[in-house]
């Protein structure tokens, strides 16, 4: 592949796709692998001590993720938030694990790009870089045309994780094409509010539309003082006002006494 640039010396070699542990050599720069696998890149980098490798696509930051936490946006000049992979001998290599920590990326067309310098997607003017394109599809849910429809999620709130089979398929709202046609299970998970399991039916050829509102649990029952019959309930004090009258004239006969003494 040709770089972007000009002037640019960074470009890919090649790529091999680790999918249940065989190795294949693939040529180009587009891929097509399920969504979970890993994708081995490798290129070359003259010069460079180490690259900065990041993420663009469906639900990821507009500058960019890296590549082992799609949650995290990559900031530019900031080394640190970037996912990289050390030069030797001019070369380099990195495995994404594309289960990544902040989640699966959801079915759809993803670039990942190779930077000589600490710079996002929308900060790449003048640097030297190069991309491939990685197209992640469902893992489970191929059928043959003809026999799947499509399946469309929605929720409120939206952000929910859902499961199709057992499967991480994305987070609401999500289109799922190529779904085989027939019964499956649907899950919907989001933190703070209650998950719902269920079973649905796709149809051939058409779109199954399923929209749920999700519940947050309900609120634990407080209890008053008077139904708190296992507490020990602390006595209230009492005085004796009986002995008002003597206290009163002790007072009065002190202070007389005090008065005689002047």
């Amino acid at each position: 592949m040709s770089d972007p640039l000009p002037h640019g010396r960074l470009h890919f070699t090649g790529l091999v796709i680790v999918l249940l542990s065989l190795a294949i050599a693939v040529a180009g720069a587009a891929v097509t692998v399920a969504a979970g696998d890993e994708i081995t890149l490798s290129g070359t980098a003259e010069g460079a001590d180490e690259v900065y490798l990041f993420v663009t696509g469906p639900n990821l930051p507009a500058g960019g993720a890296r590549l082992d936490d799609i949650r995290a946006g990559v900031v530019t000049g900031d080394p640190a938030s970037f996912t990289r992979a050390q030069v030797a001998e001019g070369r380099w290599r990195y495995t994404w694990d594309t289960r990544t920590v902040g989640g699966v990326p959801d079915a759809g067309t993803y670039t990942v790009y190779v930077v000589r310098e600490p710079a996002g997607r929308q900060d790449l003017s003048g640097a030297s870089y190069a991309t491939i394109t990685v197209t992640l599809t469902r893992p489970g849910l191929d059928a043959v045309v003809g026999e799947a429809g499509t399946l469309a999620v929605r929720s409120d709130p939206p952000g929910a994780e859902v499961y199709v089979d057992g499967v991480l398929q994305g987070t609401t709202p999500v289109d799922l094409t190529g779904v085989p046609a027939g019964t499956h299970t649907l899950e919907l998970r989001k933190a703070g509010y209650v998950p719902i399991n269920e079973s649905i039916e796709v149809e051939a050829g058409g779109t199954t539309e399923i929209v749920r509102e999700l519940e947050q649990p309900a609120a634990q029952p407080t209890m008053s003082p008077a139904e708190n019959d296992g507490a020990t309930q602390q006595p209230t004090p009492s005085v004796d006002l009986s002995i008002l009258p003597a206290i009163a004239a002790f007072a009065i006969w002190s202070c007389a006494r005090a008065n005689r003494r002047r």
